[in-house]
Protein backbone atom coordinates (compact mmCIF):
# COMPACT_ATOMS: atom_id res chain seq x y z
CA UNK A 1 0.00 0.00 0.00
CA UNK A 2 1.06 3.56 -0.51
CA UNK A 3 3.44 5.26 2.12
CA UNK A 4 2.62 8.61 2.63
CA UNK A 5 2.57 11.49 5.45
CA UNK A 6 0.61 12.55 7.76
CA UNK A 7 -1.98 15.33 6.90
CA UNK A 8 -0.89 17.23 10.24
CA UNK A 9 -4.00 17.46 12.31
CA UNK A 10 -2.51 20.05 14.47
CA UNK A 11 -3.34 22.53 11.67
CA UNK A 12 -7.00 21.59 11.61
CA UNK A 13 -7.79 24.78 13.80
CA UNK A 14 -6.10 27.65 11.76
CA UNK A 15 -7.20 25.51 8.47
CA UNK A 16 -11.31 25.73 10.32
CA UNK A 17 -11.06 29.03 10.15
CA UNK A 18 -9.33 29.39 6.43
CA UNK A 19 -12.92 27.50 5.47
CA UNK A 20 -14.91 29.99 7.05
CA UNK A 21 -13.34 32.72 6.20
CA UNK A 22 -13.50 31.11 2.17
CA UNK A 23 -17.04 29.08 2.82
CA UNK A 24 -15.40 26.40 1.83
CA UNK A 25 -15.96 22.22 2.06
CA UNK A 26 -12.61 20.41 2.19
CA UNK A 27 -10.93 17.64 4.83
CA UNK A 28 -8.06 14.81 4.99
CA UNK A 29 -7.66 11.24 5.53
CA UNK A 30 -5.62 8.91 7.02
CA UNK A 31 -4.60 5.36 6.64
CA UNK A 32 -3.42 3.52 9.68
CA UNK A 33 -2.14 -0.08 9.42
CA UNK A 34 -1.87 -2.90 12.18
CA UNK A 35 -1.17 -0.43 15.52
CA UNK A 36 2.77 -1.38 16.61
CA UNK A 37 1.11 -1.85 20.21
CA UNK A 38 -2.36 -2.25 21.83
CA UNK A 39 -2.01 1.16 23.01
CA UNK A 40 -0.80 3.13 20.01
CA UNK A 41 -3.96 2.45 17.70
CA UNK A 42 -2.75 5.47 15.57
CA UNK A 43 1.23 4.17 15.52
CA UNK A 44 1.26 3.35 12.16
CA UNK A 45 0.50 6.32 9.34
CA UNK A 46 0.57 4.65 5.68
CA UNK A 47 -0.62 7.35 3.89
CA UNK A 48 -2.45 10.80 4.22
CA UNK A 49 -3.83 13.85 1.93
CA UNK A 50 -6.40 16.51 1.64
CA UNK A 51 -9.51 16.71 -0.37
CA UNK A 52 -11.45 19.32 -1.65
CA UNK A 53 -15.08 18.02 -2.72
CA UNK A 54 -16.82 15.25 -1.38
CA UNK A 55 -16.85 12.94 -4.71
CA UNK A 56 -13.05 13.01 -4.31
CA UNK A 57 -13.14 11.78 -0.64
CA UNK A 58 -16.16 9.21 -1.56
CA UNK A 59 -13.98 8.21 -4.77
CA UNK A 60 -11.15 7.19 -2.74
CA UNK A 61 -12.63 5.26 0.15
CA UNK A 62 -14.72 3.49 -2.41
CA UNK A 63 -11.26 3.00 -4.35
CA UNK A 64 -9.87 1.86 -1.17
CA UNK A 65 -12.87 -0.92 -0.20
CA UNK A 66 -12.22 -2.38 -3.71
CA UNK A 67 -8.75 -2.61 -2.96
CA UNK A 68 -9.01 -4.44 0.59
CA UNK A 69 -11.49 -6.71 -1.08
CA UNK A 70 -9.11 -7.85 -4.05
CA UNK A 71 -6.50 -8.42 -1.25
CA UNK A 72 -7.94 -9.58 1.47
CA UNK A 73 -5.76 -11.07 4.36
CA UNK A 74 -2.92 -9.07 2.94
CA UNK A 75 -4.38 -5.22 1.74
CA UNK A 76 -2.02 -4.28 5.72
CA UNK A 77 -4.98 -2.14 6.58
CA UNK A 78 -6.36 -1.36 10.00
CA UNK A 79 -8.61 1.47 9.86
CA UNK A 80 -8.81 5.10 7.91
CA UNK A 81 -9.64 8.22 10.18
CA UNK A 82 -12.02 11.05 7.69
CA UNK A 83 -12.08 14.66 9.22
CA UNK A 84 -14.38 17.30 7.16
CA UNK A 85 -13.71 21.11 8.13
CA UNK A 86 -17.13 22.92 6.97
CA UNK A 87 -17.40 26.50 6.84
CA UNK A 88 -19.67 27.11 3.83
CA UNK A 89 -22.65 28.80 6.63
CA UNK A 90 -19.63 31.01 7.77
CA UNK A 91 -19.64 29.09 11.29
CA UNK A 92 -17.20 26.61 12.26
CA UNK A 93 -18.31 22.48 11.61
CA UNK A 94 -15.61 19.85 12.41
CA UNK A 95 -16.30 16.45 12.07
CA UNK A 96 -14.21 13.34 12.21
CA UNK A 97 -15.29 9.70 11.12
CA UNK A 98 -13.42 6.22 11.58
CA UNK A 99 -14.11 3.71 8.26
CA UNK A 100 -12.21 0.12 8.00
CA UNK A 101 -12.71 -2.17 5.30
CA UNK A 102 -15.59 -4.09 7.10
CA UNK A 103 -17.89 -1.36 7.17
CA UNK A 104 -18.21 -0.85 3.19
CA UNK A 105 -19.64 2.24 2.52
CA UNK A 106 -20.48 3.75 5.83
CA UNK A 107 -18.17 5.80 8.33
CA UNK A 108 -18.79 5.73 12.24
CA UNK A 109 -18.32 8.82 14.36
CA UNK A 110 -14.72 8.85 16.24
CA UNK A 111 -14.97 8.17 19.44
CA UNK A 112 -12.98 11.23 20.71
CA UNK A 113 -11.63 9.21 23.52
CA UNK A 114 -8.74 8.26 22.05
CA UNK A 115 -7.05 11.88 23.70
CA UNK A 116 -7.66 9.75 27.31
CA UNK A 117 -4.24 9.14 28.30
CA UNK A 118 -4.24 5.58 29.08
CA UNK A 119 -1.88 5.83 32.03
CA UNK A 120 -4.07 8.20 33.48
CA UNK A 121 -7.80 7.49 32.74
CA UNK A 122 -9.59 9.05 35.22
CA UNK A 123 -8.54 12.06 35.28
CA UNK A 124 -8.07 12.44 31.66
CA UNK A 125 -11.50 11.07 31.09
CA UNK A 126 -12.93 13.85 33.58
CA UNK A 127 -11.39 16.49 31.32
CA UNK A 128 -12.33 15.18 28.06
CA UNK A 129 -15.53 15.12 28.86
CA UNK A 130 -15.24 18.89 30.29
CA UNK A 131 -13.54 19.80 27.02
CA UNK A 132 -16.30 18.55 25.60
CA UNK A 133 -19.02 19.64 27.32
CA UNK A 134 -17.90 23.48 26.23
CA UNK A 135 -18.66 25.89 23.54
CA UNK A 136 -15.63 28.17 22.72
CA UNK A 137 -11.93 27.98 24.18
CA UNK A 138 -11.58 28.22 27.58
CA UNK A 139 -8.62 28.78 30.60
CA UNK A 140 -7.27 25.81 31.69
CA UNK A 141 -8.07 26.67 35.13
CA UNK A 142 -11.66 26.96 34.47
CA UNK A 143 -11.53 23.49 32.57
CA UNK A 144 -9.74 21.89 35.79
CA UNK A 145 -12.49 23.91 38.33
CA UNK A 146 -15.45 22.28 35.80
CA UNK A 147 -13.89 18.66 36.20
CA UNK A 148 -13.23 19.06 39.70
CA UNK A 149 -16.67 17.98 40.71
CA UNK A 150 -16.42 15.05 38.74
CA UNK A 151 -13.14 13.62 40.35
CA UNK A 152 -14.91 14.52 43.45
CA UNK A 153 -17.56 12.36 43.10
CA UNK A 154 -15.79 9.31 41.48
CA UNK A 155 -12.75 9.45 44.44
CA UNK A 156 -15.63 11.07 47.53
CA UNK A 157 -13.80 12.84 50.48
CA UNK A 158 -10.60 10.73 50.39
CA UNK A 159 -8.23 12.47 48.04
CA UNK A 160 -8.38 16.52 48.89
CA UNK A 161 -9.44 18.98 46.27
CA UNK A 162 -5.94 20.17 46.11
CA UNK A 163 -4.51 17.13 45.11
CA UNK A 164 -7.78 16.76 42.79
CA UNK A 165 -6.73 19.92 41.32
CA UNK A 166 -3.42 19.33 40.44
CA UNK A 167 -3.52 15.79 39.59
CA UNK A 168 -6.41 17.14 36.64
CA UNK A 169 -4.06 20.08 35.59
CA UNK A 170 -1.53 17.37 34.97
CA UNK A 171 -3.61 15.47 32.98
CA UNK A 172 -4.84 18.21 30.97
CA UNK A 173 -1.37 19.13 30.41
CA UNK A 174 -0.80 15.80 28.81
CA UNK A 175 -3.66 16.11 26.41
CA UNK A 176 -2.88 19.42 25.41
CA UNK A 177 0.75 17.48 24.38
CA UNK A 178 -0.65 14.61 23.04
CA UNK A 179 -3.59 15.12 21.09
CA UNK A 180 -3.85 16.80 17.82
CA UNK A 181 -7.55 17.45 17.94
CA UNK A 182 -6.81 19.83 21.07
CA UNK A 183 -5.41 23.17 21.10
CA UNK A 184 -4.36 25.59 23.13
CA UNK A 185 -3.28 29.30 23.12
CA UNK A 186 -1.28 31.05 25.40
CA UNK A 187 -2.60 35.05 25.82
CA UNK A 188 -0.94 38.13 27.98
CA UNK A 189 -3.30 39.10 30.36
CA UNK A 190 -1.40 42.22 33.08
CA UNK A 191 -4.18 41.04 35.86
CA UNK A 192 -2.64 37.63 35.93
CA UNK A 193 -0.03 37.08 38.38
CA UNK A 194 1.99 35.66 35.50
CA UNK A 195 0.74 38.26 33.25
CA UNK A 196 -0.44 35.85 31.03
CA UNK A 197 -3.10 32.88 30.92
CA UNK A 198 -3.60 29.57 28.62
CA UNK A 199 -6.60 29.04 26.69
CA UNK A 200 -8.07 25.15 25.57
CA UNK A 201 -10.45 23.45 23.35
CA UNK A 202 -11.39 20.50 21.30
CA UNK A 203 -12.31 20.54 17.81
CA UNK A 204 -15.03 18.05 18.66
CA UNK A 205 -16.99 21.27 20.14
CA UNK A 206 -17.81 22.13 16.35
CA UNK A 207 -18.74 18.47 15.68
CA UNK A 208 -22.40 19.57 15.25
CA UNK A 209 -24.72 19.55 12.15
CA UNK A 210 -23.05 17.43 9.40
CA UNK A 211 -24.73 18.59 6.46
CA UNK A 212 -21.97 17.93 4.90
CA UNK A 213 -22.99 14.50 3.53
CA UNK A 214 -26.69 16.06 2.21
Amino acid sequence: MKQGGSIEEYRFRSLLDHAVQYRALMGGVQLYGPPLSENLPQSNLLYGRFWHSRNDLFDSLKELWGYCRNHRGNHGLDHVHVYALDGREGTRKFHAYLWKPETGDAMLPLDYGRAIDPHNRAYSAFILRTLLEQKKAIKTSTVVKRALPLAQHHFGSGVSDETLGVLLHKALKVMIASEPLIYSKELINPRSPTGRYTTVEHLGIYDKDATWLL
